[in-house]
């Protein structure tokens, strides 16, 4: 782990209550450093119509934002930040980076459209030369084989016109946050774990990542967590976490129920309660075929 006295803590602002990370140098350093995975909610520049793959800003769980805090290794600040007028010099610094964006566009968009006219060039040249030949029988009251060698119907690309993107239909930056901050931040309140079921959820999250585990959450496959055994993006997840109450009872069909729920995607379920001694128990479920 790293040291925390040589490390600058993360920032970390609390915007509609979501604890967001802005920098991508932040989002990478929290991931390597300290095994918090987050989830990207904003999209891509360049694909804003998918959710496959998401952009910044990173959005923090509870849990997370709890235990970073114990390690000292964030600042949790109020995102309630007042406007101002922009200066001369800020409105001429937006107007050239509006510019800037806009060339990058037309580079990009000059260069795509070559990577098309380079993977197309065979059947261009075909085009070229079925024309040529329609257009010689149409003057020639009788067909002859094209003149031309296939060289003569070769394009140089580079010196293909390619107009530019008009600027209506350029993409136009949306700040999702302030870009101006006051001079001093305010520190925002936190207060989680409040419920005894978030205690519990909390406990079981910090207790598994002192083991040395990625975690994620677990909601989408029917748990709390999803426990990985290395980084997400390398490894799949092997265990589905279910926080259970230690006095809560449970019927075999609420056992065989969770089970099934492993098996069907092929993970083990952890069943995670603390007792009154403040001690973390686990048991796996396993589905085992009757034959």
């Amino acid at each position: 782990m790293c040291n925390m006295s040589a490390t600058k803590p993360i920032k970390v602002y609390l915007q509609n209550d979501k604890p967001l990370i802005w920098s991508s140098t932040d989002a990478v350093k929290i991931r390597e450093e300290w095994r918090i995975v987050g989830c990207l909610i904003g999209c891509l520049p360049r694909l804003p119509r998918q959710n496959n793959h998401l952009g910044l800003p990173l959005q923090l769980t509870k849990e997370e934002v709890t235990l970073l805090l114990e390690k000292g290794a964030i600042l949790l600040l109020n995102d309630a930040t007042g406007l101002k007028e922009p200066s001369e010099k800020e409105r001429e610094e937006f107007i050239e980076y509006r510019e800037a964006s806009y060339q990058s566009q037309v580079d990009l968009f000059r260069a795509e459209r070559k990577k098309e006219i380079y993977q197309n060039m065979a059947n261009i040249i075909e085009g070229k030369k079925a024309k040529a030949q329609k257009e010689e029988k149409k003057d020639s009251s009788e067909a002859t084989e094209p003149s031309e060698k296939e060289e003569d119907f070769s394009i140089d690309v580079d010196k293909v016109p390619i107009p530019p993107i008009p600027r209506k239909f350029s993409l136009v930056q949306i700040f999702t946050e302030s870009p101006y901050r006051l001079d001093q931040e305010i520190p925002a309140e936190w207060s989680h774990p409040e419920s005894k079921q978030e205690q519990l959820r909390y406990h079981v999250y910090r207790d598994l990542w002192n083991q040395g585990f990625f975690l994620s959450n677990g909601s989408k496959f029917g748990g709390d967590f999803l426990v990985y055994p290395g980084d997400p993006s390398r490894y799949h997840s092997h265990y589905i976490v279910i926080c259970i109450p230690h006095d809560k009872p449970m019927s075999a069909l609420d056992i065989v129920r969770m089970g099934r729920l492993g098996s069907n995607v092929r993970k083990t379920v952890l069943m995670c309660s603390q007792d009154c001694n403040q001690r973390i128990s686990y048991i796996s479920l396993q589905w085992s075929g009757i034959s």
